[in-house]
C-alpha cells in the first residue's frame, strides 16, 4: 500500500481504477480480437484496445502528477476558474464551428472521434460550481446566483446545438444537484432547479424526430425493432443469453453485428452475456468502492471548495455508471453515455482520470494536515 501511494495518496482508488480498466480492457479485446483470432486477424482488430490502454495510462501519469504537483488551492481563484471555463465554452464552440463548416448534422468531437470537449466541459462544472458554492452559497439572493445559473446553461445550450441533449441535460443535474448538497438556500436551488427543468424539457420536446424516436423506442421497443428500438432490443437480449452465469469470455454473440456499440455505450451488456451476474456484480462493486471512497475523503475534508470538488467528482462518476446502466436495460432511454473507465473514449478516461487527479491533491493536503 505504500509503494502504491506513492503513485496516488488514495491507493484504494488507484486499485479500483486498474480492475475497472482491465475489466474494459477485456471486453474491448471480446469485441475487437476475438471473433477474428484464426480467421482475418490483423493489427487493425488491435487499434482500439491499443488506444485505450495508452490513454488510460497517460491518464494515470496525469492523475499521479497533478495529486502531488498541484496545490487543489490554486484553482479556488477567480481567474483561474474563469479561464477554465472560457476554454470549455471555447471548445465547444470550435466544435460548432467545425460541424457547420463540414455540413454535418452531428458532431461531437473536435478531432477526429477521439477527443470530446464535453467530457472535460464535466469537470469545468465541477470546479466552477465548487468555486461559486464556496464563495457565495451563503447567500440567499438569487440574483447572486444568476452568473452562475447562466454559465451552467450555456454549457447546456452549445451541447444541445452539437446536438447532445442528453450531455445538456447531465450537465444542469450536476450543477444543480452539487448546489442541493453544498448547502445552498433553498431559496436558490429551488427556483434554479426549476428553470434546470424548465430548460430539460424544452430540448426534450424540441429536440427533433430523433429525440421523438428515442422516447418511443423506450417506451415500447418493439414498437420500431429495426430502426430506433435495434440496439436496445439487441442489448436486452445480450443480458437474456448471458444468463446467470453467462455463456464464458469471448463467447458473446451480440458483439458481432447485432449490438454494434458494444464496446462503448453498451459495453455492459456484452460483460452480462459473457460473464453473467458475476462479471456485471464485480464491476458494481468497485465502483460503490470507488465513489464510497470519494464520499469519505469529502467528509474529511475541512474546506468548503475542496469537500465540493470531491463531491461533483463523485457525483459526475455515480450518474455515469446509473444513466448507462439504465440505459442498457431500457430503464432510461438510449443516451450515449459511456461507463467511467470500462467504456472504449480517449476523452472520458483522461477527463475523469484528470479529476481523480484533483481530488488525489485534495486528499494530500488532508493526510499532510493530520501528519499521515
Amino acid at each position: 500500500m505504500e509503494r502504491l501511494r506513492k503513485l496516488y495518496p488514495d491507493p484504494v482508488i488507484l486499485f479500483c481504477l486498474f480492475l475497472l480498466f482491465l475489466m474494459g480492457l477485456l471486453a474491448i479485446i471480446s469485441v475487437r480480437v476475438s471473433p477474428h483470432i484464426g480467421a482475418d486477424l490483423s493489427l487493425a482488430h488491435f487499434k482500439k484496445p491499443f488506444l485505450f490502454t495508452a490513454a488510460f495510462l497517460l491518464g494515470a501519469l496525469l492523475m499521479s502528477f497533478i495529486s502531488f504537483a498541484l496545490n487543489y488551492r490554486a484553482i479556488n481563484n477567480q481567474r483561474v476558474v474563469y479561464a477554465l471555463v472560457v476554454i470549455s465554452l471555447s471548445l465547444l464552440f470550435l466544435v460548432l464551428i467545425k460541424k457547420l463548416v463540414l455540413g454535418r448534422a452531428v458532431d461531437r468531437w473536435l478531432i477526429g472521434t477521439s477527443i470530446q470537449p464535453s467530457e472535460f466541459s464535466k469537470v469545468v462544472i465541477v470546479l466552477f460550481v465548487s468555486y461559486y458554492v464556496a464563495r457565495k452559497g451563503y447567500i440567499t439572493r438569487l440574483r447572486f446566483f444568476g452568473w452562475a445559473t447562466f454559465v451552467v446553461l450555456a454549457h447546456s445550450l452549445f451541447l444541445f446545438l452539437q446536438p447532445d441533449k442528453g450531455m445538456a441535460i447531465f450537465i444542469m443535474l450536476l450543477a444543480w444537484t452539487m448546489m442541493w448538497i453544498g448547502g445552498t438556500s433553498p431559496k436558490l436551488y429551488v427556483p434554479i432547479g426549476g428553470l434546470f427543468t424548465v430548460v430539460g424539457a424544452f430540448m426534450l420536446l424540441f429536440g427533433g424526430d430523433y429525440v421523438s424516436r428515442r422516447l418511443v423506442a423506450w417506451k415500447d421497443p418493439v414498437s420500431d425493432p429495426f430502426g430506433s428500438s435495434y440496439q436496445v432490443i439487441q442489448s436486452l437480449l445480450a443480458f437474456i443469453n448471458g444468463g446467470l452465469l453467462g455463456q464464458g469470455y469471448g463467447k458473446g454473440f451480440q458483439k458481432l453485428g447485432p449490438l454494434t456499440q458494444a464496446d462503448t455505450d453498451y459495453i455492459l451488456a456484452v460483460i452480462g452475456e459473457e460473464l453473467g451476474l458475476p462479471g456485471i456484480l464485480f464491476i458494481f462493486v468497485l465502483f460503490g468502492i470507488l465513489i464510497y471512497r470519494l464520499i469519505r475523503i469529502a467528509n474529511e475534508t475541512a474546506d468548503t471548495f475542496g469537500r465540493m470538488v470531491v463531491i461533483g467528482m463523485a457525483l459526475n462518476i455515480l450518474f455515469s455508471v446509473l444513466i448507462n446502466t439504465m440505459m442498457a436495460v431500457n430503464l432510461l432511454p438510449p443516451k450515449g453515455m459511456p461507463l467511467p473507465f470500462v467504456s472504449y473514449g480517449v476523452s472520458h478516461i483522461l477527463a475523469s482520470m484528470i479529476g481523480l487527479g484533483i481530488v488525489g491533491s485534495i486528499y494530500k493536503r488532508q493526510l499532510y494536515m493530520r501528519g499521515l
